[in-house]
């Protein structure tokens, strides 16, 4: 389970304004996830798709004002 890795890669998202400017060229999750992975955290399409939080952090992204 990457429930630790998604909250340290959107702990990350919130504070580094590089990595929300790649978030931004991002048209799918699944681009999230490599995006992440290849910045070292450990993500998983999957727990997103299980994990009760998996809205709660879809619902983020889509609000996002990330410029």
């Amino acid at each position: 389970m990457s429930r630790e890795g998604w909250k340290d890669f959107l702990h990350a998202a919130e504070r580094s304004p590089a990595l929300q400017r790649e978030l931004n060229g991002c048209s799918e999750t699944k681009d999230i996830v490599e995006l992440g992975k290849r910045l070292g955290f450990s993500l998983c399409l999957d727990d997103l798709n299980q994990d009760a939080q998996a809205e709660t952090i879809s619902k983020w992204f889509e609000q996002s004002t990330i410029q």
